[in-house]
Protein backbone atom coordinates (compact mmCIF):
# COMPACT_ATOMS: atom_id res chain seq x y z
CA UNK A 1 0.00 0.00 0.00
CA UNK A 2 2.77 2.35 0.97
CA UNK A 3 4.68 1.39 -2.16
CA UNK A 4 1.68 2.23 -4.34
CA UNK A 5 1.30 5.61 -2.68
CA UNK A 6 4.97 6.30 -3.20
CA UNK A 7 4.72 5.43 -6.90
CA UNK A 8 1.70 7.70 -7.35
CA UNK A 9 3.47 10.52 -5.53
CA UNK A 10 6.55 10.14 -7.73
CA UNK A 11 4.35 10.15 -10.85
CA UNK A 12 2.54 13.32 -9.77
CA UNK A 13 5.84 15.00 -8.89
CA UNK A 14 7.33 14.11 -12.29
CA UNK A 15 4.24 15.42 -14.09
CA UNK A 16 4.40 18.65 -12.14
CA UNK A 17 8.08 19.14 -12.95
CA UNK A 18 7.41 18.43 -16.66
CA UNK A 19 4.57 20.95 -16.74
CA UNK A 20 6.67 23.56 -15.01
CA UNK A 21 9.53 23.01 -17.45
CA UNK A 22 7.24 23.31 -20.49
CA UNK A 23 5.09 26.20 -19.32
CA UNK A 24 7.61 28.93 -20.31
CA UNK A 25 7.78 27.49 -23.82
CA UNK A 26 4.01 27.32 -24.04
CA UNK A 27 3.79 30.89 -22.84
CA UNK A 28 6.37 31.99 -25.36
CA UNK A 29 4.52 30.16 -28.20
CA UNK A 30 1.31 31.88 -27.21
CA UNK A 31 3.14 35.24 -27.42
CA UNK A 32 4.68 34.54 -30.83
CA UNK A 33 3.78 37.23 -33.38
CA UNK A 34 4.89 38.86 -36.60
CA UNK A 35 4.65 42.49 -37.64
CA UNK A 36 5.04 43.84 -41.19
CA UNK A 37 6.48 47.35 -41.55
CA UNK A 38 8.00 49.54 -44.26
CA UNK A 39 9.71 52.90 -44.47
CA UNK A 40 7.48 54.05 -47.34
CA UNK A 41 3.79 53.17 -47.32
CA UNK A 42 3.02 55.21 -50.45
CA UNK A 43 4.93 55.30 -53.74
CA UNK A 44 4.13 57.56 -56.68
CA UNK A 45 4.46 56.35 -60.27
CA UNK A 46 3.48 57.57 -63.73
CA UNK A 47 0.62 55.60 -65.26
CA UNK A 48 1.94 52.42 -66.89
CA UNK A 49 5.07 52.16 -64.75
CA UNK A 50 5.87 49.74 -61.90
CA UNK A 51 6.46 50.13 -58.15
CA UNK A 52 8.51 48.16 -55.63
CA UNK A 53 8.16 48.31 -51.83
CA UNK A 54 10.69 46.97 -49.32
CA UNK A 55 8.79 45.32 -46.45
CA UNK A 56 10.30 44.13 -43.15
CA UNK A 57 8.95 41.02 -41.41
CA UNK A 58 9.66 41.39 -37.69
CA UNK A 59 9.16 38.05 -35.94
CA UNK A 60 8.99 37.40 -32.20
CA UNK A 61 8.81 33.77 -31.11
CA UNK A 62 10.62 30.84 -29.52
CA UNK A 63 11.14 28.70 -32.62
CA UNK A 64 11.87 29.06 -36.30
CA UNK A 65 8.80 29.32 -38.49
CA UNK A 66 7.96 29.24 -42.18
CA UNK A 67 5.58 32.01 -43.16
CA UNK A 68 3.40 31.81 -46.27
CA UNK A 69 3.50 35.07 -48.22
CA UNK A 70 0.72 36.59 -50.29
CA UNK A 71 0.43 39.95 -52.06
CA UNK A 72 -2.85 41.13 -53.57
CA UNK A 73 -3.05 44.10 -55.92
CA UNK A 74 -5.72 45.79 -58.06
CA UNK A 75 -7.53 43.89 -60.80
CA UNK A 76 -5.44 43.58 -63.99
CA UNK A 77 -2.23 44.40 -62.09
CA UNK A 78 0.67 41.97 -61.73
CA UNK A 79 1.74 41.77 -58.07
CA UNK A 80 4.37 39.42 -56.66
CA UNK A 81 7.00 39.04 -53.92
CA UNK A 82 10.75 38.58 -54.30
CA UNK A 83 13.75 38.65 -51.96
CA UNK A 84 14.64 42.23 -51.13
CA UNK A 85 17.84 42.26 -53.17
CA UNK A 86 17.14 39.59 -55.80
CA UNK A 87 14.10 40.72 -57.74
CA UNK A 88 14.45 38.04 -60.39
CA UNK A 89 13.11 35.25 -58.14
CA UNK A 90 9.49 35.13 -57.00
CA UNK A 91 8.90 33.60 -53.57
CA UNK A 92 5.78 32.21 -51.86
CA UNK A 93 7.14 31.68 -48.34
CA UNK A 94 10.06 32.54 -46.09
CA UNK A 95 11.75 30.91 -43.08
CA UNK A 96 12.44 33.18 -40.14
CA UNK A 97 14.64 32.12 -37.24
CA UNK A 98 13.79 33.11 -33.64
CA UNK A 99 15.49 36.25 -32.32
CA UNK A 100 18.82 36.04 -30.55
CA UNK A 101 18.78 36.16 -26.73
CA UNK A 102 19.67 39.86 -26.66
CA UNK A 103 17.13 40.82 -29.39
CA UNK A 104 13.40 41.46 -29.19
CA UNK A 105 12.65 40.12 -32.66
CA UNK A 106 14.37 38.87 -35.80
CA UNK A 107 13.90 40.60 -39.16
CA UNK A 108 13.73 39.49 -42.80
CA UNK A 109 13.15 41.78 -45.78
CA UNK A 110 11.13 41.17 -48.92
CA UNK A 111 10.30 43.22 -52.00
CA UNK A 112 6.68 43.65 -53.06
CA UNK A 113 6.53 44.41 -56.77
CA UNK A 114 3.47 45.58 -58.67
CA UNK A 115 2.67 46.98 -62.11
CA UNK A 116 -0.36 47.34 -64.40
CA UNK A 117 -0.83 44.59 -66.96
CA UNK A 118 1.06 44.91 -70.24
CA UNK A 119 -0.10 47.92 -72.23
CA UNK A 120 -2.48 49.16 -69.52
CA UNK A 121 -2.36 52.73 -68.23
CA UNK A 122 -4.58 53.12 -65.14
CA UNK A 123 -6.44 56.32 -64.41
CA UNK A 124 -4.77 58.67 -61.91
CA UNK A 125 -5.60 57.77 -58.32
CA UNK A 126 -4.60 55.60 -55.36
CA UNK A 127 -4.35 51.80 -55.70
CA UNK A 128 -4.08 49.48 -52.70
CA UNK A 129 -1.71 46.53 -52.22
CA UNK A 130 -2.29 44.04 -49.36
CA UNK A 131 0.58 41.88 -48.11
CA UNK A 132 0.11 38.99 -45.68
CA UNK A 133 2.53 36.66 -43.86
CA UNK A 134 0.93 33.61 -42.20
CA UNK A 135 2.23 30.69 -40.10
CA UNK A 136 -0.50 28.69 -38.42
CA UNK A 137 -2.44 31.04 -36.20
CA UNK A 138 0.17 33.79 -36.48
CA UNK A 139 -0.58 36.39 -39.11
CA UNK A 140 0.73 39.82 -40.05
CA UNK A 141 -0.73 42.24 -42.60
CA UNK A 142 0.32 45.53 -44.17
CA UNK A 143 -1.46 47.91 -46.55
CA UNK A 144 0.59 49.68 -49.22
CA UNK A 145 -0.53 52.39 -51.64
CA UNK A 146 0.53 53.16 -55.19
CA UNK A 147 -0.30 56.72 -56.24
CA UNK A 148 -0.70 56.85 -60.02
CA UNK A 149 -0.24 60.16 -61.83
CA UNK A 150 -1.23 60.85 -65.43
CA UNK A 151 1.09 60.00 -68.31
CA UNK A 152 1.27 62.79 -70.88
CA UNK A 153 2.71 61.54 -74.14
CA UNK A 154 2.09 62.68 -77.69
CA UNK A 155 3.24 61.13 -80.96
CA UNK A 156 3.51 63.02 -84.23
CA UNK A 157 3.56 60.87 -87.37
CA UNK A 158 1.94 60.46 -90.80
CA UNK A 159 -1.13 58.32 -91.60
CA UNK A 160 0.92 55.99 -93.83
CA UNK A 161 4.19 56.23 -91.91
CA UNK A 162 6.03 57.84 -94.84
CA UNK A 163 8.08 60.95 -94.12
CA UNK A 164 8.52 62.13 -97.70
CA UNK A 165 6.45 63.87 -100.33
CA UNK A 166 6.74 65.61 -103.70
CA UNK A 167 5.93 69.21 -104.44
CA UNK A 168 5.69 71.34 -107.56
CA UNK A 169 7.39 74.74 -107.34
CA UNK A 170 4.90 77.58 -107.23
CA UNK A 171 1.92 75.24 -106.65
CA UNK A 172 -0.17 74.08 -103.68
CA UNK A 173 1.00 70.67 -102.41
CA UNK A 174 -0.90 68.89 -99.64
CA UNK A 175 0.61 66.55 -97.04
CA UNK A 176 -1.14 64.95 -94.03
CA UNK A 177 0.21 64.37 -90.51
CA UNK A 178 -1.42 62.68 -87.52
CA UNK A 179 -1.27 63.82 -83.89
CA UNK A 180 -1.74 60.83 -81.55
CA UNK A 181 -2.29 60.96 -77.77
CA UNK A 182 -0.59 57.79 -76.45
CA UNK A 183 -0.79 58.90 -72.80
CA UNK A 184 -3.46 58.41 -70.12
CA UNK A 185 -4.92 61.92 -69.96
CA UNK A 186 -5.99 64.69 -72.33
CA UNK A 187 -3.44 67.07 -73.86
CA UNK A 188 -4.66 70.64 -74.27
CA UNK A 189 -3.91 73.57 -76.57
CA UNK A 190 -1.82 71.81 -79.21
CA UNK A 191 -0.21 74.21 -81.67
CA UNK A 192 2.04 73.65 -84.69
CA UNK A 193 5.25 75.14 -85.98
CA UNK A 194 7.71 74.37 -88.78
CA UNK A 195 11.27 74.98 -89.78
CA UNK A 196 11.38 75.26 -93.57
CA UNK A 197 13.61 76.56 -96.40
CA UNK A 198 13.71 80.32 -96.86
CA UNK A 199 10.85 81.70 -98.93
CA UNK A 200 8.67 78.59 -98.55
CA UNK A 201 5.09 78.69 -97.26
CA UNK A 202 3.65 75.95 -95.03
CA UNK A 203 0.02 76.36 -93.97
CA UNK A 204 -2.01 74.12 -91.63
CA UNK A 205 -5.64 73.16 -92.16
CA UNK A 206 -6.16 74.26 -88.54
CA UNK A 207 -3.86 76.25 -86.31
CA UNK A 208 -4.74 74.55 -83.02
CA UNK A 209 -6.26 71.46 -81.39
CA UNK A 210 -8.08 72.59 -78.25
CA UNK A 211 -7.94 69.18 -76.56
CA UNK A 212 -6.99 65.65 -77.59
CA UNK A 213 -8.25 62.87 -75.31
CA UNK A 214 -6.16 59.85 -74.31
CA UNK A 215 -6.08 57.19 -77.01
CA UNK A 216 -7.39 59.53 -79.71
CA UNK A 217 -5.72 61.00 -82.80
CA UNK A 218 -6.42 63.81 -85.25
CA UNK A 219 -5.22 64.33 -88.81
CA UNK A 220 -3.97 67.73 -89.94
CA UNK A 221 -3.33 68.73 -93.57
CA UNK A 222 -0.32 70.83 -94.54
CA UNK A 223 -0.12 72.94 -97.71
CA UNK A 224 3.54 73.03 -98.70
CA UNK A 225 4.28 75.68 -101.33
CA UNK A 226 7.85 76.22 -102.57
CA UNK A 227 8.52 79.47 -104.48
CA UNK A 228 8.03 79.32 -108.26
CA UNK A 229 11.76 79.73 -108.88
CA UNK A 230 12.79 76.84 -106.59
CA UNK A 231 15.42 74.62 -108.18
CA UNK A 232 14.40 70.97 -108.54
CA UNK A 233 15.83 68.73 -105.81
CA UNK A 234 15.31 67.42 -102.27
CA UNK A 235 14.57 69.76 -99.35
CA UNK A 236 13.94 69.28 -95.63
CA UNK A 237 11.09 70.43 -93.38
CA UNK A 238 10.91 70.04 -89.58
CA UNK A 239 7.46 69.86 -88.00
CA UNK A 240 6.64 70.28 -84.29
CA UNK A 241 3.41 69.92 -82.26
CA UNK A 242 3.38 71.47 -78.77
CA UNK A 243 0.66 71.07 -76.13
CA UNK A 244 0.40 72.25 -72.54
CA UNK A 245 1.42 68.85 -71.19
CA UNK A 246 3.49 67.23 -73.96
CA UNK A 247 5.11 67.79 -77.35
CA UNK A 248 6.70 65.88 -80.20
CA UNK A 249 8.32 66.59 -83.55
CA UNK A 250 9.13 65.08 -86.93
CA UNK A 251 12.72 66.07 -87.44
CA UNK A 252 12.92 65.20 -91.11
CA UNK A 253 10.28 65.42 -93.84
CA UNK A 254 11.88 65.15 -97.26
CA UNK A 255 10.23 67.26 -99.96
CA UNK A 256 11.24 66.47 -103.53
CA UNK A 257 10.59 69.58 -105.63
CA UNK A 258 9.69 69.33 -109.28
CA UNK A 259 9.58 72.39 -111.51
CA UNK A 260 6.30 73.31 -113.21
CA UNK A 261 5.73 71.90 -116.74
CA UNK A 262 5.50 75.42 -118.14
CA UNK A 263 9.13 75.98 -117.21
CA UNK A 264 9.99 72.88 -119.15
CA UNK A 265 8.35 74.31 -122.25
CA UNK A 266 10.08 77.61 -121.63
CA UNK A 267 13.38 75.75 -121.53
CA UNK A 268 12.57 73.95 -124.75
CA UNK A 269 11.67 77.28 -126.38
CA UNK A 270 14.95 78.82 -125.29
CA UNK A 271 16.87 75.88 -126.70
CA UNK A 272 14.98 76.19 -130.01
CA UNK A 273 15.71 79.90 -130.17
CA UNK A 274 19.38 79.34 -129.50
CA UNK A 275 19.61 76.66 -132.18
CA UNK A 276 17.75 78.87 -134.65
CA UNK A 277 20.04 81.78 -133.88
CA UNK A 278 23.13 79.68 -134.39
CA UNK A 279 21.76 78.35 -137.70
CA UNK A 280 21.01 81.88 -138.91
CA UNK A 281 24.50 83.07 -138.04
CA UNK A 282 26.07 80.00 -139.66
CA UNK A 283 24.08 80.45 -142.91
CA UNK A 284 24.81 84.19 -143.08
CA UNK A 285 28.53 83.82 -142.70
CA UNK A 286 28.70 80.78 -144.97
CA UNK A 287 27.38 82.85 -147.91
CA UNK A 288 30.32 85.18 -147.62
Amino acid sequence: MKIGRAICLCFLLASLLTFLSLSPVLAQDEEAKIELTTSYYKLEIISGESASFIVELNYQGAEARIFDLEATGPTDWVTYITPAYSTGTQILDIRIEPPLPDETYSTERIAVNTAPGYGLMPEPGEYQITVEATSGEIKGTIQLTVVVTARYEMYLTTPDGLLSTTATAGKDNYFAVAVVNVGSAAIDDITFSTKKPRGWTVEFSQDKISSLEAGEFQTIDLNIKPPADTIAGDYEIILRASGNQASDSIDYIRVTVKTSAIWGWVGVGIIVLVIAGLAFIFMRFSRR
